[in-house]
């Protein structure tokens, strides 16, 4: 029983990071990162980022992205919980959701309107956050 609610909660993220890739046709990479930082599901196109990291390189990668969220949703109590990190690059944009499984870090091209991209990802996880909680007190 507790297999296939584990097997049934990463297929729901697997459709999340598809969801997620398919809002906007300049995300090149999605990933669902867990508490620890590790990346439980990925989705990618052309993604000329990460594959081309090593495994180390990508594992430190996404343990930077978790810590930087961490420390930032240290302030919710005092300035408000945290919505969305957005960091421009030269090559790219990052953006970092969190949410009920960890964060969600998004690479696009820079050429996207930041905050349509961020509201079209906040909706969506504001969804399956919802059907999350849904499917576990029914």
């Amino acid at each position: 029983m507790m297999v296939s609610s584990n097997l049934e909660r990463n297929q729901a993220i697997l459709r999340l990071c598809q969801d997620v890739l398919a809002s906007d046709e300049r995300i090149f990479f999605v990933s669902s990162l867990n508490k620890n930082g590790k990346s439980t599901e990925f989705r990618f196109r052309n993604d000329r980022i990460i594959t081309k990291m090593s495994k180390q390189e990508a594992a430190m990668f996404f343990m930077q992205r978790s810590l930087q969220t961490s420390l930032n949703k240290e302030f919710d109590d005092l300035i408000g919980p945290l919505n969305y990190i957005c960091v421009q690059r030269e090559t790219l944009l990052e953006f970092i959701f969190p949410y009920a499984e960890g964060q969600i870090l998004v690479l696009c091209d820079l050429d996207v309107v930041p905050n349509y991209v961020a509201k079209k990802i906040s909706f969506l996880l504001r969804d399956f956050d919802w059907r999350l909680k849904e499917t576990l007190f029914t």
